[in-house]
């Protein structure tokens, strides 16, 4: 994916359709909402039948990392209008950074198990939420009528092979083990398969040695730079109520000593009861990664 000055040029993969030339498309959730709005009217009425759920089903939080059949309207089935505008709701939804991530792992599935959902029909004011999900990538866009309902996610990424797509993120987490003693690596050591709670497991940052919480604070920057500013501040919203970036607790668990590609094999979480975001290494080149959150009950 080649970036020109703040300018994303795009190349043709299975089932999403050249979008003409090289364009700016600014994310925000006005504009996935548009998309969103678009993409739905677009459908006929099998397709709607296909990709049409209640707001509350519980799909809309479903998290799954294998390349399986999955509920939903597969793209395969779309026109290729249609198919560019699930591509537009990609870009809107995350950075041009988080954009060409996205995509790159997008072309590892075949159309036919990429799939979309509506959850509530999209209209300007009423809660709906638009689901692209496939073998590791799920992207999730949900508006409200009202704001204090706000959640986010979940969002699944990674990639098999992953190669260097995640190489900053991972530069950041070898820097942030290095500066850790023995001792508060075993105090940091809890569950690591992606998507698990993190429990009571971990420490949480304020209580990091200083180089480490600033690395930290630095990592947990790097991932949320995938989003679109929007997206992010809805992020940011839920963790500021629930004490700040400070108060989320950290897990480390495994070999940190080297990166996935030399062999590295290790998983980090940054968590508390209703927020998860993390890295689990699923094997050399493999790599599964959530984001989910939710206020505090």
């Amino acid at each position: 994916m080649k970036k020109i000055a703040g300018v994303i040029a795009f190349v043709v993969f299975p089932a999403f359709t050249l979008l003409a030339s090289a364009f700016v498309f600014q994310g925000s959730d006005d504009a996935a909402r548009g998309v969103a709005i678009e993409l739905f009217k677009s459908l006929d009425e099998q397709q709607k039948s296909e990709a049409l759920k209640a707001f509350d089903d519980k799909d809309r939080f479903s998290e799954v990392f294998p390349a399986i059949e999955r509920k939903g309207l597969a793209i395969s089935k779309l026109k290729p209008e249609q198919a560019a505008l699930v591509e537009k709701m990609i870009l809107a939804m995350t950075s041009p950074y988080g954009a060409s991530r996205c995509i790159e792992v997008a072309k590892q599935t075949p159309a036919n198990r990429r799939y979309i959902n509506f959850f509530g029909a999209p209209e300007a004011g009423k809660s709906f939420a638009f689901r692209l999900a496939q073998h590791h990538l799920t992207l999730l866009h949900c508006e409200f009528s009202a704001d204090d309902q706000s959640e986010f996610g979940p969002v699944l990424l990674g990639g098999n092979p992953v190669n260097n797509l995640w190489e900053e993120e991972e530069a950041i987490l070898l820097a942030l083990a290095k500066t850790l003693d023995k001792e508060t690596l075993t105090k940091l050591a809890g569950p690591g398969g992606s998507g698990q709670p993190i429990g009571k497991s971990g420490i949480a940052l304020k209580d990091l040695p200083k180089p480490a919480v600033e690395l930290a604070k630095k990592l947990l920057a790097k991932r949320l730079d995938v989003f679109s500013s929007d997206r992010r501040k809805k992020l940011e919203k839920i963790i500021d109520a629930q004490g700040g970036v400070e108060q989320l607790k950290l897990v480390l668990s495994g070999n940190a000593s080297q990166g996935h590609l030399q062999g590295g094999n290790y998983s980090w979480k940054f968590g508390s009861d209703s927020v998860l975001i993390d890295w689990q290494t699923s094997g050399k080149n493999h790599l599964h990664m959530t984001v989910r959150a939710k206020p505090k009950v």
